[in-house]
């Protein structure tokens, strides 16, 4: 989930495991993401689902990091650490 400033958030990508999640955001991030909404994300919080299928809720598991380009991957000098930890 990428949150946005003063208060959005933008659903990034969905995947089966954390680790399938973390291979995959960053790449959604060029896809979902539009151009003017970038400067505005503060943070990307990986969340699981907790409880039944139809009675749970999204739990904040930990943050990763903003991509730094259009394509998620970060050239010579392009930083990838996130703009905020506390959104």
């Amino acid at each position: 989930m990428a949150c946005l400033a003063p208060g959005g958030e933008r659903l990034l990508c969905v995947g089966e495991s954390s680790s399938q999640v973390r291979a995959a955001y960053a790449g959604a991030w060029g896809e979902v993401i539009r151009d003017e909404d970038r400067p505005t994300v503060r943070a990307i919080s990986l969340q699981r689902w907790a409880g039944q299928a139809w009675a749970g809720q999204w739990e904040h598991q930990t943050y990763l990091d903003v991509p730094a380009t259009r394509g998620g991957k970060a050239g010579p000098g392009d930083s990838t650490k996130p703009v905020s930890a506390n959104p």
